[in-house]
């Protein structure tokens, strides 16, 4: 906050001049003309020095007898401000200093120059506190000196060295599922987590502050606090913790408080519905096993996260409190190459600009052009939907090359790829890279080259179909807005889901068949090199019911094999135990 200088009015101005012009024809009267210098350009000398902080120019303003040193300003200024309490302070005088009656030759003359000191504070909208210069005249120098007062930084408080700021936060919110069931609760090191590692990765844990975290968090925090550090309780932060009642106090250099200056209300805090339902937690968890990978479901019309599974979860009961401590959450931010997974945003591309219909007809031969099928055998001729439903990698290689990569990148795109997700919860990005040529075309097009997906990422990708071909941003706490985008005309988004359900009914998906339920899904196999040794991971990314979808999974399982033989089956059980609890 800063305030102007005092400046004299312009009628004020005129008036000292008449009073000079008065005084001057009075002399034959007996009356003496001051001879003396304005005290005033001393004190504005010293007042703009001490605004700079310039300490040295300060000390060539004080008079002889000051009893402040040099060393003792430069102290009093630096510490005045307190730990990062204030961001500055400006000072100002606040009374016109007159000219004593006197002449050159006068002695122990002194006149005071009031003065205002301002500290700017965030938070606080007025804190200023007024005290008073000594200005003495040295007849010898012909100068008006200055004598500091002791109290210069914090006038009228005795002893006072630096701001300091104290902070009562109020309770920690509580963090809910969809349904209101408390999954985080308590304050302070007596936090609890009722689901226990179910969810826990999601779900996060508080931290302590320290001296290299202490920068990073909101004001008035001090080391040794506890704050979210990470998942849900870290990315709502703000909002569980509330606004903390702030009290700026002076304090001396021992600590001790001096004076209260100001008091700021803080707000209470807000508990946390998250779009996580610990049902459907449950029974995906249950589902997943002890597979190690990560899996994802989503409301494909809102794009609520209903859960997000995790190998090797932790319990956040364990580590409250702890420093240093960041989950690893395969399911939002494990990427892994998507296999045949993105061959989904490879169709919808290909639907909507009208490069192929599912009629289109292709040839599938067991090498193309450096790509080779994995497991569909050669086809001297097929229909793209059998292309989809057996997952002839050939066959989209050939389609990736009419498509080309500029349209291709820019579904990749819509679909979510290649930039960063929007909800507070800690997501990684995934990536779709610009193919550098023919062949980082084709493979990429397939989920191979540099491609990198999130089972989130992918979850979202089928949802995007699911609904209509809109995708809804991923939401992980209902608090937040809804987003959506269209990326496939409506009539695309049908035609791809019956490709899909093909896929399950007849193709590579079979092992996620329901009874009497319509599931449109695709597998993928992702090849990686590990220590030389060629490996898959297994993925499969699905929706149903496909008349009226109530649900998008994605499953990874890391290093797990064949996509159809493992991602699928593992989808089929999550559905026999969600689909009753969303439909």
């Amino acid at each position: 906050m800063r305030f102007g200088r005092f400046a004299p009015s312009r009628g004020l101005l005129i008036t000292l001049l008449l009073a000079v012009v008065s005084t001057a024809c009075t002399n034959d009267q007996g009356a003496d003309q001051s001879t003396l210098p304005d005290p005033k350009e001393s004190a504005d000398a010293f007042v703009e020095v001490w605004n700079s902080s310039d300490v040295a120019g300060m000390a060539e303003l004080l008079a002889a007898d000051a009893t402040v040193t040099r060393s003792e300003l430069a102290k009093a200024i630096a510490k005045a401000p307190g730990q990062e309490v204030a961001q500055g302070f400006d000072i100002a005088l606040t009374e016109e200093i007159e000219v004593p009656e006197g002449d050159d030759e006068a002695d122990d003359l002194a006149v005071p120059a009031p003065y205002e000191i301002s500290y700017e504070v965030p938070d606080f909208d007025d804190v200023s506190l007024e005290g008073e210069l000594e200005l003495l005249y040295e007849p010898e120098s012909e100068t008006w000196d200055v004598v500091p007062p002791d109290d210069l930084m914090f006038p009228g408080v005795d002893g006072g060295v630096r701001l300091d700021l104290a902070a009562d936060w109020p309770r920690r919110g509580t963090i809910l599922d969809r349904n209101g069931k408390p999954i985080a609760k308590g304050n302070g090191l007596a936090r609890t987590y009722p689901f226990g590692s179910l969810a826990g990765s999601s779900v996060g844990h508080i931290e302590r502050v320290t001296t290299k975290t202490i920068d990073e968090v909101a004001p008035g925090h001090e080391v040794g606090d506890l704050v979210g550090g990470s998942g849900l309780e870290e990315a709502y932060e703000e909002r569980l913790s509330g606004q903390p009642d702030l009290r700026l106090r002076v304090v001396n250099r021992k600590g001790k408080v001096l004076d209260l200056l100001e008091k700021v209300a803080g707000a209470p805090p807000k508990n946390l519905r998250a779009t996580l339902d610990m049902r459907v937690q449950h029974a995906t968890s249950n589902a997943f096993g002890s597979t190690v990978g990560g899996t994802v479901v989503l409301d494909p019309s809102s794009g609520d996260i209903l859960a997000a599974v995790s190998s090797s979860e932790i319990d956040p009961n364990g580590y409250v409190g702890a420093v240093g401590v960041e989950p690893f959450n395969r399911a939002l931010s494990g990427t892994y190459p998507p296999g045949s997974s993105m061959k989904v945003v490879t169709a919808g591309a290909a639907l909507d600009t009208g490069v192929v219909k599912p009629s289109t007809q292709l040839t599938g031969p067991a090498e193309y052009q450096g790509v080779r099928n994995f497991e569909s055998g050669a086809y001297a001729s097929l229909d793209f939907a059998s292309a989809v439903r057996f997952s002839v990698n050939t066959a989209f290689a050939q389609v990736a090359l009419d498509l080309g990569a500029k349209r291709l990148i820019k579904y990749a795109k819509l679909f979510g790829f290649n930039r960063e997700p929007v909800m507070p919860l800690e997501a990684a990005r995934s990536s779709f890279p610009f193919p550098e040529n023919a062949s980082d075309l084709m493979w990429g097009s397939i989920g191979q080259a540099q491609d990198l997906a999130t089972p989130l990422q992918m979850a979202s990708v089928v949802a995007t179909v699911a609904n209509d071909g809109v995708r809804m941003e991923p939401r992980s706490s209902l608090h937040d807005p809804k987003e959506g985008a269209r990326v496939l005309r409506k009539k695309t988004a049908t035609e791809l889901s019956l490709l899909m359900e093909g896929a399950v009914n007849g193709g590579t998906g079979t092992n996620a068949r329901i009874s009497g339920v319509r599931v449109a899904g695709k597998t993928g196999t992702a090849e990686v090199d590990v220590h030389g040794e060629r490996k898959n991971h297994a993925w499969f990314v699905t929706f149903a019911p496909v008349e009226a979808p109530a649900m998008a999974l994605s499953v990874v399982s890391e290093l797990g094999g064949i996509g159809g033989q493992v991602a699928a089956p593992i989808a089929q059980s999550i559905y026999t135990g969600v689909l009753p609890l969303v439909q």
